[in-house]
């Protein structure tokens, strides 16, 4: 049998990220992330829990805030684990691989992405007038 476990979000952060570090000194970064489920007439919201570890999660620590748009691509991790009371809980979060710091519309200074935690501020580049006359030569 073949198992595949991926999943690519994009939405926004519903809080600010909070980078801690394990008793080994790798830092974890934990935020949530609304996603919009568009249905005919309505809007509804998805909304899910997400880490990061080691640069990656550092960089998101860095440079994104509570309401940031950004994609993810990672996997899905269920964990079980038992409460104080003695009731047992679980929970399916994503764990991320690779990350887009996405832009907000009409803000050219918020781009840039990250792959693997390596931070690259993007720019946007101007838009250009094309005028299709200066097209009359392409031979298709």
């Amino acid at each position: 049998m073949v198992s595949f476990n991926r999943v690519i979000l994009a939405g926004n952060l519903t809080r600010d990220p909070e980078l801690r570090f394990t008793s080994d000194g790798v830092p974890v970064c934990s935020f949530g992330i609304a996603v919009n489920r568009v249905r005919s007439r309505n809007e509804e919201v998805d909304f899910f829990d997400v880490s990061a570890w080691r640069e990656l999660g550092e960089t998101i620590a860095n440079y994104k805030k509570k309401g940031d748009p950004i994609l993810i691509e990672g996997r899905l991790q269920y964990r079980t684990w038992e409460a104080q009371d003695g009731t047992k809980r679980s929970k399916v979060d994503i764990v991320a691989d690779n990350v887009q710091f996405l832009g907000r519309g009409g803000d050219p200074g918020d781009g840039g992405n990250s792959s693997g935690g390596q931070a690259r501020r993007g720019r946007r580049d101007d838009e250009v007038d094309i005028n299709e006359s200066d097209f009359d030569d392409i031979p298709f």
